[in-house]
């Protein structure tokens, strides 16, 4: 039977080296960050619904400024609904679809990467939920390190997703991430092993 393992965590937790670790270690990823940037390049459906709702300033020509989409969305929670309005309706059909078209090959397990796992609801459609954590200030140093943030707009990133408490209390796995990259593997490679799923 196939396990379909939800990863999520908060941003900056470390949830990328947990996916990139199981994919490299031949399991299937679907990644949902990897889907919102597929379904808005220029020409596509939600590409032209985007520019309808926010105008023309959230592109460079066809392309999508995503940064300049961020600043706006993060900034306001109307904003942000409006954007989660025409995204997500997207992301989950064609995750849904990738899922399928995985469970069709044979395979132990499958993982949904999906940062906005809970907040979605797609915990219907998984088997198991690993959530990703780190501590709040190496979260914060390394959104700001990472994307260049400010303060401000890391602390508004932060705050957009559900609590990292909340996240936790819906998962079967959690991975702490606050160490080095080898303590969080062996992590992985402990709940695969007392899993079966190696």
């Amino acid at each position: 039977m196939t396990v379909i393992l939800g990863l999520t965590g908060g941003i900056a937790t470390g949830k990328s080296t947990v996916s990139s670790y199981l994919k490299k270690l031949g399991y299937p990823v679907v990644d949902a960050d990897q889907i919102a940037r597929e379904i808005v390049q220029p020409g596509t459906i939600v590409a032209d619904q985007l520019r309808t709702i926010f105008r023309d300033a959230i592109f460079d020509g066809a392309k999508l400024n995503r940064n300049r989409l961020g600043k706006i969305v993060f900034g306001s929670s109307v904003q942000l609904q409006k954007l989660n309005a025409v995204m997500q309706p997207a992301i989950r059909t064609k995750i849904l679809q990738t899922l399928k078209a995985e469970k069709k090959e044979s395979t132990k397990l499958i993982v949904l990467d999906a940062p906005l796992l809970l907040e979605q609801g797609y915990q219907k459609f998984v088997d198991q939920i690993m959530v990703v954590v780190s501590d709040a200030n190496v979260q914060r140093e390394r959104l700001i390190r990472r994307d260049g943030f400010s303060k401000k707009e890391a602390e508004q990133r932060i705050t957009a997703q559900w609590s990292l408490e909340k996240k936790i209390s819906f998962a079967d796995i959690v991975i702490d991430n606050s160490g080095s990259i080898e303590e969080t593997r062996q992590q992985v490679v402990k709940w695969l092993d007392n899993s079966k799923l190696r």
